[in-house]
């Protein structure tokens, strides 16, 4: 067993595991939304007392699932792809594409957490209307779901799984 084998079955396991947590949480999120979403519905047409936060944290919670989910489609190779490039490459040539997709998908996720840490910082002392948490809680998704993605981008060009271009006619 070679050493780099041993660090790319590490970095596919620690990925798995926060692609596992990074996809559920996104899908407690969206299960949030979907439910203060119908309760904020209720209140205004049953009860006739709108709820002043519910609009606030459901758009809240849609960025962190975005963000968070993202992960998951950066892991399958479920993004925008070149299809024909990708099909037309054999080998060597296949499997460079496959190394300027990875660089330039970490190179755009390393700015987004680069600027996305800035921005949350720049936001914190902001208040979210309705919620009166800072803003930054919100902005916070996107150098979190994009320092989880360059883990799943990582993973992909390492181990990667294409069902979804295999499949498709």
């Amino acid at each position: 067993m070679t050493t780099p084998n041993v660090a790319i079955r590490l970095l596919l396991r620690v990925e798995q595991a926060v692609t596992r947590v990074s996809v559920f949480a996104a899908c407690g999120f969206l299960a949030a939304a979907a439910c203060v979403g119908f309760y904020q519905v209720l209140a205004r047409f049953l009860l006739a007392e709108p709820v002043t936060w519910s609009e606030s944290f459901v758009r809240v919670a849609l960025i962190w699932m975005a963000y968070m989910g993202l992960c998951g489609a950066m892991r399958t190779g479920a993004l925008v792809s070149v299809d024909v490039l990708y099909r037309m490459c054999k080998g060597n040539a296949r499997r460079a594409l496959q190394a300027a997709i990875a660089a330039s998908s970490i190179s755009l996720l390393t700015i987004l957490v680069w600027y996305g840490a800035i921005l949350t910082q720049r936001v914190q002392f902001q208040i979210l209307a309705g919620l009166e948490v800072s803003v930054s809680w919100a902005y916070a998704a996107i150098p979190v779901g994009a320092a989880v993605s360059i883990l799943a981008v990582l993973a992909h060009f390492f181990d990667p799984k294409r069902e979804e271009l295999e499949n498709a006619v």
